[in-house]
């Protein structure tokens, strides 16, 4: 049988040989794509000599045409042939409610099982996020719908989750450092290895692998590459390492070089000239970064080997140096001075509001206590994963 549907009405039409008669009738059943019987839909069928019948299907989505009638004594048995089924796109309903937990009012419509709405005057995607339910017919939520959200110059799309639920517009900012514990050695920790606990030591300093496993990190979080298995040319790098992986994958972006020797030295500590290049090369992957400007530190001169990184990291806003206008290029960089420049790299900024209201589930370090910390938000903005609304009046965390 041949179908079609339109304007919410199937129509049938049936082969040569069949007709539509008390002895011949005809099933159809209506159900949507995840085969559950839809109830309600009109139901029209025509066969060759244009003979139609119209019905509507029951609780179980069918019909069957044409209505057999029982006169005198005795009924005649009949058999169901030349059946068809038919697929309706499916009624949603949708709600959407913003930030504050009011409920908007949108324009929706529905194509391919697709649904787009569009956010009424004076509502944008703007420093605002908005929780959209997606339901059936039924009251049923609906899992993995499209949904593409609009306002006047802007879209976002993503798909309903397991409760017909998602937040949009939103980014995931992925975790790009752990701590320690007793069997796990700094950044090499996998996610099963970290423990509930575990201490972050801010006053620390950090390797030059460690280093690379956070910019490895948000390389392969902003290309959506996984860190796959590769050979590192450092001669001091071994394929057993924990490291090699991370370097090797540096080395591919050239984010680093090593030394003239050909090694890497990962366990020596990293200092504040060359994590500021690693920042810069990172950074100007993707983008371009501010032109130098004038050197604002009276201990890195013109002929200082990363002079140029360094002027061009006070120009983008990454660094500020030290009260007595230094900047100590050669000095360690500590665990908290790494977070808190990645952060302003990747463009990352707590969210204190939501962090202050959920402190149990966010800080799980045991050295990590006392607020006035001056790195306090800025390590656990690097230690947890969350969604976030980034608008201009900062980022939003929603989850």
């Amino acid at each position: 049988a041949a179908v079609e549907v339109k304007d919410g009405k199937i129509s049938v039409i049936l082969p040569d040989g069949n007709k539509l008669n008390a002895d011949n009738q005809t099933t159809v059943t209506v159900s949507d794509k995840d085969n559950t019987a839809v109830k309600g839909i009109s139901v029209t069928v025509t066969d060759k000599d244009s003979k139609t019948a119209t019905k509507t299907t029951d609780a179980n989505g069918k019909i069957t045409v044409p209505v057999k009638t029982t006169t005198g004594g005795g009924g005649g048995g009949g058999s169901s042939s030349g059946g068809g089924s038919g697929y309706v796109k499916p009624s949603y309903t949708v709600k959407v409610v913003d930030k504050d937990g009011k409920t908007v009012n949108v324009n929706k419509t529905v194509k391919d099982d697709k649904i787009t709405l569009t956010l009424p005057s004076g509502k944008t995607l703007d420093d605002n996020y908005y929780t959209i339910t997606v339901t059936d017919n039924k009251g049923k939520t609906k899992a993995d719908i499209d949904v593409t959200l609009k306002d006047k110059n802007n879209s976002v799309s993503g798909a309903t989750d397991a409760n017909g639920q998602l937040i949009m517009p939103t980014n995931t900012h992925n975790s790009y450092v752990v701590g320690y514990e007793v069997g796990c050695i700094g950044e090499q920790c996998s996610e099963a290895e970290r423990p509930a606990t575990r201490a972050f030591k801010p006053e620390n300093n950090m390797t030059r692998a460690e280093a690379a496993a956070i910019f490895a990190r948000n390389i392969a979080e902003r290309k959506g590459e996984n860190i796959s298995s590769r050979k590192s040319s450092f001669k001091d790098v071994s394929s057993k390492n924990w490291f090699n992986n991370y370097i090797a994958y540096l080395e591919k972006y050239k984010v680093i070089s090593g030394y003239d020797d050909k090694t890497f030295k990962p366990d020596e500590k990293i200092t504040r000239a060359e994590f500021v290049t690693m920042c810069m090369r990172f950074y100007n992957l993707d983008a371009k970064a501010a032109a130098a400007k004038k050197n604002i530190f009276n201990d890195v001169p013109k002929s200082h080997w990363a002079s140029e990184y360094i002027y061009s990291a006070v120009g983008m806003g990454w660094i500020n140096g030290y009260s007595d206008s230094t900047f100590k290029p050669d000095s360690n960089i500590t665990r908290a001075e790494v977070v808190t420049i990645v952060n302003r790299v990747t463009g990352r900024a707590a969210d204190t509001e939501y962090i202050n209201k959920n402190m149990s589930a966010v800080n799980k370090f045991t050295d990590l206590k006392d607020k006035s910390y001056w790195a306090f938000y800025e390590i656990l903005e690097a230690s947890n994963t969350h969604k976030t609304v980034d608008g201009k009046n900062g980022e939003t965390w929603v989850k």
